[in-house]
């Protein structure tokens, strides 16, 4: 296969889906102006569900049948002449103690197995969706509520300005319970009863109130989605369609397949009429909560996201479409713990200044700027719980707070950093420390730096300093700013600077100068 660096469209390239019930192939076409057209798409049936979401773990017979099933599929794309292909695993191999088993059998197999983690997958599945109306005038998920319906999780996302502002991974997927109970027919009032435990409305109200006046529309996406739209006489026919269903034609549909299974289906107990007798569950809680403008469906699959994203990494590598959306998302979280919201954004203002002028000299993980900013926004909600120890606490929040569009090495490293943004020096003492890699706490030294300079230059809260260049001579860090009083903050940037100038070896001084 040909070296990423060496791709050159058109070309044609392939994703192997393993998800709980299926694994799927998807071959795609890449045209000069790098765009994907789905050339073949093939489906096998496998029920790890079963095995997983009831027992813990993949059986060693379904091992033996998923590794046959993607050998036949890496054939198929051989015959393709496939220059590059991903094998992707959702929630079933997610949820599995021995995935790590599975990955060394693909390993064996040449083959690389990646594991999309819950809210990687569901923000990889928004930015397709998102970009799939790029060309429309006026968004039509602008102020949404998104479902995404898995087979062993649902997403719950609110996009608020077209941007994320809240994501949720639920384990209550559109199978799991009929896997976990034994039986073929999901037990839906167990189902029900799952998801008013789960208490989503209270979250939804807290990180993404809708009032009744203002109108959301409701997404559902997923391939129990797409059958529940067909079934109400309407379906997006490939990944860029987008539907929109009337609400008249949904609410009955939604009925019918909770009271009349059998005449939907000629087979309500198979597969399919499961998977769409829970989704119908799952769609009609949310619509019996909340009014909506309209019920939109797109064709967005888990594959094509996929290979959205990776073209899009491919051609632009330094950008990260997400970015402003994950801080949307932090400063939501950051409303529900009452922080500081002006020394927040100062704060990310500075750490994205001191990032731009550094990473030009010494190296940072993947996603510094990323993860320097969600912890500017995040480092101080600890504050809600108690002001001495709020870093202990800021910290606690964090790593108990889902985080979209990281993975869970990154949302380690943001929660702690808000643990370090202060004096205390990392010890392999605190049992926080003591549990990161050796990756993730070189990554933690350098950006907490970071952050604890940007935090003492905001020390008064009132954003003077946000605005200073930074200038590098020699071995020095000059911070030269244009504020008149600066002696409150070269005091608090003497007692935080001793990391940063311990990890870049560069001394800081802050001056006062016209820019």
């Amino acid at each position: 296969m040909a070296k990423l660096q060496e791709l050159r469209p058109p070309f044609q390239t392939g994703v192997i889906d393993i998800g709980a019930h299926a694994v799927r192939l998807d071959i795609y076409e890449v045209d000069r102006q790098w765009k994907f057209e789905l050339l073949e798409t093939l489906s096998r049936p496998l029920n790890l569900g079963i095995d997983v979401f009831r027992n813990g773990f993949v059986s060693v017979d379904n091992m033996d049948k998923l590794i046959a099933i993607a050998s036949d599929y890496l054939s198929k794309l051989n015959e393709y002449n496939a220059v590059v292909s991903r094998v992707i695993a959702t929630s079933a191999i997610r949820e599995a103690f021995n995935k790590e088993l599975i990955i060394d059998r693909f390993r064996d197999c040449g083959m690389k197995l990646e594991i999309l983690e819950g809210t990687n997958e569901a923000t990889l599945t928004f930015l397709a969706v998102r970009d799939a109306l790029s060309d429309k005038p006026v968004s039509e998920i602008a102020d949404s509520l998104m479902l995404i319906l898995g087979t062993g999780s649902l997403f719950v996302i609110g996009i608020s300005g077209n941007r994320m502002r809240y994501c949720e991974e639920i384990p209550t997927g559109t199978l799991r319970t009929s896997d976990t109970s034994g039986s073929s027919i999901p037990p839906l009032e167990q189902l029900k009863e799952q998801l008013r435990s789960q208490h989503i409305m209270r979250r939804i109200e807290e990180n993404f109130p809708a009032s009744p006046d203002k109108n959301i529309n409701l997404v559902i996406i997923g391939n129990s989605a797409r059958k529940l739209a067909s079934l109400a006489g309407y379906a997006p026919k490939n990944k860029t369609d987008f539907v929109e269903i009337p609400q008249k034609s949904l609410i009955k549909t939604l009925e019918n397949c909770e009271v009349n299974p059998k005449k939907l289906f000629r087979d309500p107990a198979g597969e399919d009429g499961a998977e769409v007798l829970a989704a119908a569950v799952i769609v009609k809680h949310f619509f019996e909560q909340l009014p909506f403008k309209k019920v939109l469906c797109p064709g967005v699959t888990t594959r094509s996201a996929v290979i959205a994203d990776w073209i899009r990494h491919f051609r632009t590598p330094d950008v990260e479409p997400f970015r402003h959306d994950l801080a949307t998302v932090c400063s939501a979280i950051g409303k529900k713990y009452g922080f500081d919201a002006p020394h927040a954004a100062s704060v990310a203002a500075a750490s994205s200044r001191l990032f731009e002028k550094l990473r030009h000299y010494f190296s940072f993980p993947e996603h510094s700027a990323l993860l320097l900013e969600a912890a500017s926004y995040l480092h101080d909600i600890g504050r809600f719980v108690d002001t001495r120890q709020h870093h202990r606490h800021s910290w606690y929040l964090v790593s108990n707070t889902q985080l979209p569009g990281i993975t869970a090495s990154e949302h380690r490293i943001v929660a702690a950093m808000a643990r370090y943004h202060g004096k205390t020096m990392p010890r392999e003492t605190h049992a926080e420390y003591a549990a990161l890699s050796q990756e993730e706490r070189l990554a933690v030294l350098k950006l907490s730096a970071i952050l604890r300079v940007a935090d003492a230059l905001d020390s008064r809260r009132n954003g003077e300093l946000s605005d200073f260049k930074p200038v590098l001579r020699a071995r020095t860090l000059k911070l030269v700013t244009n504020a008149v009083d600066i002696n409150s903050e070269k005091y608090n940037l003497k007692q935080k600077g001793a990391l940063f100038e311990q990890v870049f070896g560069l001394e800081l001084k802050l001056e006062n100068n016209d820019l």
